[in-house]
């Protein structure tokens, strides 16, 4: 190294520090940069050592790797953390250099192997962690579990994980449930609970199957409740309300509760509820809710306004709710506008016609979500005498309400009165308008295709808008007709909407009305057009669609690409072939993909994995890697331990072991 240079590195300013880094670009000797690099893996300052690793990476090779791995030894932190951080981002690069390593590494850079090798995840390193389990060092054998349950999850780590459960030593039987917990494979469940007797394995244990979403455990579990350890009995309370938190059937739960302890389940939970740790403080009162102990409703309430458990809320109110509806009947007038909505939400859920009264009365509530809930919830009870008090809804002054009105008047079905219904169509309010044929759209009644038609000619574009989108909800021979004339609309976007639902109605006489619009001015129409005339697949469009490959806009052509990969012809594949080498990267892409159900189109995309841009490495990798499985394994393997994206590698890693 140079004085010259030496005296930059050590500078006191970390930017001349890093500028003497860069220049170290323009120098041919490679060892005399890879010492330099190496050397400021250790700098104070964590963007010299940032960039030095960037440059590194940059890099590559096996000189790099092997100085990175005697960098370990180092007693330097910086330099020790730097060289971990660089050999993670190599990820399969330093694989068998690592595990060659750590046969005659001390015990310090054993350990450091593991969570590298135990980061980057690579099966190839499993064998390696296997053996490791049995090293002298407690903390490598401990690095060696936790790490385990980040490799991809199958049955070989999976039954390692459960033999060392099974160890006597506790340490790392300890980790192991820990690490089964984070896998949370179903098939670790049996293992688990034979642990239990086990005094010192019970909470990691308890703790473990309470991140497994299956209910075979939960007998296991409860009656931990009135352990004689205070942790024991905390983790059995969080554990179980993951239960409520996971969605399954919280039947199996309250089953076991009363079996269990009777009437004393509450009394034994209710202690829990003052935790000073908020996770037990939490699942105490969630659990309090499914034995129907009417006194922590206000609790629950308070509770739901949190999103993180709102839904677990939301579960156990509507199991109270079902069992005795009259309890939730006073929080109708909760003072928190949220509490109401969630009581609106749970008696939708409930369906009790104890609940009718006083939804109707939150249909006039102050808050907006309390109105819309209260609509849908009473759609969900389906009492006809309902629908007058729900329709004002319909000019209500959010729009997100309107909507939520919309949908639930029609789930009323044929107790709606559909010329009513009609005569909306000509009020003089463009809200109304607008809304009342949304409703005919979802009601789907042949009857008011014409009503609808009419529509297309309104004054305001939000109703023509939602007349095009009605008359394709209701379909039918004269619905197509009518679109086919909002192809003309003034308005691009009527236009453009109509299009496309033309063409998701597979429509063959918007054929030649579509091809014509492949020439319009606007972008969004050619676009349009363009998917429309694809979904209808009539070969017509073949020729006028490739002529459209040379589009001036890059969406028209990827919409254009995706429309031609629904026509199996061979001048097709001949124009989509020529594509993956455009020098657009999404072109490439949507061009792979489009090709995928074509003959003998494997050999073609295989040389895109070497692509420069990783998403069409990555679509590549998944058209490999779902049409081609057998056939393409070598070059899924190849790219899992080659490619230097973690999406692509992730990718193809995925396809290896479904």
């Amino acid at each position: 190294m140079s004085e010259d240079l030496e005296f930059l590195l050590k500078h006191k300013d970390p930017e001349v520090r890093i500028q003497a880094l860069k220049d170290l670009q323009s120098r041919s000797e490679k060892p005399y940069i890879v010492s330099a690099l190496i050397t400021c893996l250790g700098d104070e300052n964590w963007r010299v050592r940032k960039t030095a690793i960037e440059m590194l990476l940059d890099m590559r090779g096996e000189n790099i790797i092997e100085q990175l791995i005697n960098t370990l030894y180092q007693e330097n932190a910086n330099a020790r953390n730097s060289s971990i951080e660089a050999l993670i981002e190599l990820g399969p690069e330093a694989t068998d250099y690592l595990i060659k390593e750590f046969k005659h590494a001390n015990t310090d850079v054993r350990k450091f192997i593991i969570d590298i090798l135990g980061r980057t995840g690579e099966l190839k390193a499993f064998p390696l962690l296997v053996e490791a389990l049995e090293d002298s060092d407690e903390n490598v054998k401990t690095a060696v579990v936790e790490h385990l349950s980040s490799m991809p999850k199958n049955i070989s780590v999976i039954n390692t994980l459960i033999a060392i459960l099974k160890s006597e030593n506790v340490w790392v039987a300890y980790h192991a449930a820990a690490a089964l917990g984070r896998i949370g494979d179903v098939r670790a469940v049996d293992a688990l609970v034979s642990e239990l007797p086990r005094k010192e394995l019970r909470k990691p244990v308890i703790n473990a199957l309470g991140k497994i979403t299956e209910a075979g455990w939960i007998s296991s579990v409860v009656p931990f409740l009135e352990d004689e350890s205070k942790a024991v009995r905390e983790e059995a309370v969080k554990a179980l309300a993951e239960i409520v938190h996971g969605g399954i059937s919280t039947e199996i739960l309250v089953k076991n509760l009363k079996n269990t302890f009777g009437e004393r389940a509450s009394e034994l939970l209710m202690p829990h509820t003052q935790s000073n740790f908020k996770e037990v403080s939490i699942s105490a009162q969630l659990l309090i809710g499914l034995t129907m102990e009417k006194s922590i409703l206000p609790s629950l309430l308070e509770l739901s306004v949190e999103e993180e458990y709102s839904q677990s809320v939301i579960r156990v109110l509507t199991f109270m709710g079902k069992l005795a509806p009259e309890s939730l009947l006073p929080f109708f007038k909760a003072d928190h506008p949220y509490h109401r909505r969630v009581i609106c939400e749970v008696a939708g859920k409930v369906k009790s016609d104890v609940f009718f009264k006083p939804l109707v009365g939150c249909l006039k509530d102050e808050d907006g979500h309390v109105r819309g809930k209260a609509a849908v919830a009473l759609s969900y009870i389906n009492k006809p005498e309902a629908i007058k008090y729900i329709k004002p809804l319909l000019l209500d002054e959010y729009e997100n309400i309107q909507e939520e009105t919309i949908k639930s008047l029609s789930k009323f079905g044929k107790n709606l009165n559909v010329d009513e219904i009609i005569k909306g169509l000509l009020d003089k309010s463009a809200t109304l308008r607008k809304n009342s044929v949304k409703l005919l759209g979802l009601l789907g009644e042949q009857g008011s295709i014409e009503a609808v038609g009419v529509v297309l000619k309104d004054s305001d574009v939000r109703v023509r808008k939602a007349a095009v989108e009605a008359l394709s909800s209701i379909g039918g021979p004269r619905a197509v007709k009518l679109l086919l004339h909002a192809l003309t609309d003034e308005t691009a976007e009527i236009c453009r909407i109509a299009a496309l639902k033309i063409g998701k109605l597979h429509a063959e006489e918007g054929v030649e009305p579509l091809i014509v619009l492949l020439r319009d001015r606007d972008v969004w129409i050619r676009t349009a057009a363009a998917e429309a005339l694809g979904n209808i697949g009539n070969k017509k469009a073949v020729d006028p669609l490739i002529q459209m490959l040379s589009d001036e806009s890059e969406l028209v052509k990827t919409s254009v690409i995706e429309a031609l990969g629904n026509f199996k012809e061979e001048k097709v594949k001949k124009a989509l072939l020529q594509l993956l080498h455009d020098k657009d990267s999404e072109i490439r892409s949507t061009a792979v993909e489009s090709l995928i159900f074509f003959d003998g189109i494997m050999e073609d995309i295989v040389p895109l994995l070497k692509d420069g841009e990783w998403i069409v490495r990555k679509k590549v990798v998944d058209v490999l890697g779902t049409f081609f499985k057998e056939k393409s394994y070598a070059y899924l393997k190849e790219v899992a331990e080659t490619d230097n994206d973690p999406q692509v590698k992730d990718a193809a890693e995925g396809y290896l072991h479904v």
